[in-house]
């Protein structure tokens, strides 16, 4: 049977905002450790780190104080977030309480935070949260992915007086890193759905889905995929029913929240132990899931067959 494609991807609905992808987050338990391993074990960073208090905070229908602990550093041209919080309530510390340690969003930088809003509204999200600190405005998004999945990050004068998120931005690609963080991966039950949204939110003309093979531990899983760009990262979007004991089943099986793990292509040896190995046929791209501080089997590292 022929791959179904996805409808309606041609243009996006409204005229498109510029919308840059050049964040990736991680809920964790402890921040300075998530820090210090990935300085000393993928050469990251250097990582500002920083807590947020916030007196009289308010999410939805909660009130109250909030206290979220922060870690940006670069991991080549993407930006990696630490987050854990330790009091209060918001989209992030409601993605901690369901699922604990895991990949929880997307940062998308923007020139206007409503023109953003607008345009995403429009394709198919729904805002979950919106507010403002000094140096950015921001909102998180729903998407038919998941809940709270993008960010979207507009930059005020504000921030450029703050050295240490400034540095935090700039790119570091050097021979020192293990790997340099450039592809964000979806776990969907529905890809036309998906694909669709995606496609209209970042412009991607004429996006189809291809049918692959997966093989791991021993099995090979037909599945439907798709790998577009956006901003600094790959969005690689995959369809599984939820059956079967592969990662991708498994996660979805854990809950409506599609982020499963984000990575790169290896730079040179892995002073890891992986906990799974797959590859996907077609292609020869073969890669190994790890468990870390941002989630297990949330970090993938990528090899090309020679």
């Amino acid at each position: 049977m022929p791959s179904k494609t996805a409808s309606a991807t041609t243009q996006p609905v409204n005229p498109l905002p510029p919308l840059s992808p050049q964040q990736v987050c991680f809920v964790v338990d402890d921040v300075l450790a998530a820090v210090q391993w990935c300085e000393e074990r993928f050469g990251w960073g250097p990582f500002y780190q920083f807590k947020a208090p916030v007196a009289e905070a308010s999410y939805r229908a909660w009130r109250g104080e909030k206290l979220t602990e922060v870690a940006l550093g670069m991991a080549g041209k993407v930006q990696v977030e630490f987050l854990h919080v330790h009091l209060g309530r918001d989209t992030t510390g409601d993605y901690q309480q369901a699922y604990g340690t895991g990949f929880q969003h997307i940062g998308i930088h923007c020139q206007s935070r409503d023109a953003a809003l607008d345009h995403l509204v429009a394709v198919g999200a729904t805002v979950n949260e919106l507010n403002e600190y000094p140096g950015i405005r921001f909102a998180f998004v729903d998407t038919p992915t998941g809940n709270g999945m993008f960010e979207i990050l507009q930059p005020t004068e504000a921030l450029a007086a703050n050295a240490g998120i400034s540095s935090s931005r700039e790119s570091r690609v050097d021979s020192k890193t293990l790997f340099d963080i450039d592809r964000a991966t979806v776990v969907t039950d529905d890809i036309d759905e998906a694909l669709t949204f995606y496609a209209r939110a970042f412009g991607w003309v004429g996006a189809k889905t291809a049918t692959a093979t997966l093989a791991i531990d021993g099995t090979r899983t037909r599945m439907r995929r798709h790998i577009g760009t956006a901003g600094k990262l790959q969005i690689e979007l995959i369809e599984t029913d939820g059956k079967g004991d592969n990662p991708y089943a498994a996660h979805l099986r854990r809950g409506n929240h599609g982020l499963i793990h984000a990575g790169g292509q290896l730079n040179s040896n892995v002073p890891l132990t992986d906990c799974l190995r797959g590859e996907w046929l077609e292609t020869g791209e073969s890669f190994a899931l790890y468990d870390w501080p941002g989630g297990e089997r949330a970090l993938q590292i990528r090899r090309t067959r020679a």
